[in-house]
């Protein structure tokens, strides 16, 4: 009589993983690469990629000195008044630190899997015409 192996132990949340993976097989086999991780990357809060132990809100903050161009003080000064300056360029640095993060993940996929092909970005453009071009 041969022995039956035991079922395989059931990790909760793998079948939600395992759908999400095929979602995101399915949509990396149907438009660019960077397209997915863009939309992707736009849905991970910026703490799950940051370290943890500088979250650019709502933990400690450290005053700094930066320089800037007079007219875009002024243009800061001016959209947000006498006591957000400080918000609306934290914001502005967190906007780009995860423009550089995804872009720090593209490069990486480029190098794991090489570019994009001109093709399937020009089928990506006819399909989805109203997405945003990076």
């Amino acid at each position: 009589m041969q022995e039956t192996p035991a079922p395989e132990p059931t990790v909760p949340g793998t079948q939600r993983l395992s759908a999400l993976e095929q979602a995101l097989r399915a949509a990396l086999g149907e438009l660019p690469r960077d397209q997915v991780v863009r939309c992707v990357a736009g849905l991970i809060p910026i703490e799950a990629v940051v370290e943890a132990a500088a979250p650019p809100h709502g933990g400690k903050v450290r005053k700094v000195s930066v320089s800037m161009p007079e007219e875009l003080v002024e243009a800061v000064r001016a959209r947000t008044g006498s006591g957000g300056f400080s918000r609306y360029v934290a914001d502005a640095v967190d906007r780009e630190v995860r423009n550089d993060l995804i872009a720090d993940l593209i490069d990486e996929l480029d190098a794991e899997h090489g570019p994009v092909a001109p093709e399937v970005r020009a089928q990506a453009r006819r399909e989805w015409p109203t997405a945003e071009e990076g």
